[in-house]
Order: C-alpha cells, then structure tokens, then sequence
C-alpha cells in the first residue's frame, strides 16, 4: 500500500466523513487495539446477517484511527461497503467504494465491489467499466475472470460475460489451479468437453477443488449419479464435517466465491445432525443474493421465516427480495 500511514485532509473529505477525527495524532496501542475489537465484531455480525449492526461497528472501528490510514483502515472501509449493500444502502455502500477508489486507485477489490452494486442496480455499463478496471488490475488472475463473467452472466449480459471468460482461457498457466479455473470458465460457457478435458487435468494434478467442480460439471450435463460420488469424494477426501463444510463456505463467500460457497452450503445441508442449519441455510440466502438469484433466494428466504419466525434480521431481507 503506498500511502500507508499517511494521513490527509483530502482523503477525510473524500471519505465522506468515514473517519471523524480533530486532527492528526499518533495512535496508542489501546485504540488499535479497539479498532481491531470492532473490526472482528463487525465481521462477526456481517456473517450473521446482521448488516445494520456491522455497519455502525465498522464505523465504531475507524473512529479509533485517529486520521492515520493504512491497509488496516481499508480493510475495514471495504467491509463497511459490503454491509451497507446488504443493509439495503446501495447508495452508501456505492460512496464508500467510490471513496475507497478515489484514496486507493489501485484497490482491485473496491472496483469489484462498485461494479457488482452498479450491476444490481441496472447500471451496466458503470458496472462493466469499473469491472475492466479489476480486470486491468489483476490482467492474469482467471479466478477474478470468472467470478465478473459469472456475475455479468447471472445478469443477463451473455455477451459481455463471454468476452471475459473467453479471455480467461486466453491467460498463459501450467498450474493445477490454472486448469481447474479454466474448466471453470468453460463449464460457464457452457463448454462442457473441454471444461472436462481442463478439469481432469487439475484433478490428475490432484486440486481437491477441481473435484467439486467436476461434480457440479456432470450435474449440469444430468449424470446425476457420477456427480453424488464426486461430491461424496470430495466430502471424504477432506472429511469435512457439517462444520467446516459452513466455514470453508463462508471463507469462500469472503473472496468473493459464491457459486463455490453455495454448493459447500448445500452439501452441509445434506448432512445428518447437522447443529447449524439455521447459519447455514441464511448463508446460503447470502450467497444466492450475490449471485443476482433473487428469485431462488426469496424462496429460500420464505422457507427460512417460516422456520425461524424470531429473526427480525431476516424477516427485514425477506421483505427487500419481494420487491426485487
């Protein structure tokens, strides 16, 4: 980060008042300290889906900054942006992002972020430039590739998600991870010979993630059969258990992975004596709704109410996919 520990009044201005602060000053190990409190506080809330609460925690943290900006700071701007989107403020999430960008023009993550609530918003085209701005960002990482065509895709923009998959095949790599990602891209296209051909070669390579890419492959092409022993495969070649099976999906939704968090979310479901079903099953809302599925997660979100009637966190979102 190359403005790290500098602070300035430009960028308090063009924080939107962010951070509130008198002046510069020297940080103590206590407020630090309470920043880094707050900002696991809010993490915590944002995965519980208590996005109002994350969101004035956040705050709570850059108030301990005293002016003094660093990765740390940033990180927790991105996160306030990602719990106001989901607290139902588009419009402050989109000045978080924009200020985040016009401090850090380099922040791949925020232009992400800004394209997908532009995307959401019906705003195509300032979705599509701040997603070539990632894409300028990180040219050959064909992770990112996927998950803006997949995005685009979910939104209905075919074309514009076929020019960046196809680009994404086009990026040089001999790595097992390079051919799982690529299978991917093509399994998206709906390219299924040669997402398999890219697939077997990442899982002779033995990438444990391209096992489940390939069951969630032949599930598409309707081997039903084959892709549940490629998902019990998978599930005991790791021997993940309901819990972790939770936790690797919502490491998987922090990066930004929620096609692959969303099939994680299932196979928990599917386990027996499963304790978290109630986190698990709102997670797997949280996933639908980052992949532009609305409708599929206003149904999930039905169900879930129906379910957990004490949730007032949920039964507020549930109320935001009847409208969408």
């Amino acid at each position: 980060m190359k403005k790290k520990g500098v602070c300035t009044v430009g960028f308090l201005v063009v924080l939107l008042g962010l951070l509130i602060c008198s002046g510069c000053g020297s940080r103590s190990a206590k407020s630090l300290e309470q920043e880094l409190a707050y900002r696991k506080q809010g993490i915590e809330k944002l995965k519980e889906g208590s996005y109002e609460e994350a969101v004035k925690l956040f705050q709570k943290a850059l108030d301990q900054s005293l002016a003094i900006i660093g990765e740390l700071e940033i990180d927790i701007c991105y996160y306030k942006a990602v719990g106001q989107y989901k607290a139902g403020d588009g419009k402050g999430a989109l000045d978080t992002c924009t200020a985040l960008i016009n401090y850090d023009k380099d922040n791949m993550e925020a232009y992400y972020l800004r394209g997908t609530l532009y995307l959401v918003q019906g705003e195509t085209q300032k979705a599509r430039g701040d997603y070539q701005e990632a894409l300028n960002l990180e040219p050959k990482d064909i992770k990112l590739h996927n998950r803006i065509g997949e995005s685009l895709q979910n939104a209905g923009e075919e074309e514009a998600a076929g020019m960046i998959l196809n680009q994404a095949l086009g990026i040089k790599g001999t790595a097992a991870s390079d051919y799982r990602e690529k299978g991917y891209s093509c399994y998206l296209l709906g390219q299924y010979d040669s997402a398999r051909t890219y697939l077997d070669k990442a899982m002779n390579m033995e990438d444990k993630e391209a096992i489940l890419y390939m069951a969630m492959l032949l599930e598409a092409k309707g081997e039903t059969e084959q892709a549940n022993r490629l998902y019990e495969n998978y599930g005991s070649k790791e021997k993940i258990s309901t819990t972790s099976l939770g936790d690797e999906g919502l490491d998987k939704m922090k990066k930004g992975d929620y096609q692959e968090a969303l099939e994680l979310f299932g196979q928990a479901l599917k386990e027996e004596g499963n304790d978290q079903e109630q986190e698990i099953r709102k997670n797997e809302i949280i996933a639908l709704e980052n992949l532009h599925e609305f409708q599929k997660a206003k149904e999930k979100m039905e169900a879930y109410v129906k379910d957990y009637p004490q949730d007032a966190d949920a039964a507020r979102e549930y109320e935001f996919l009847k409208s969408r």
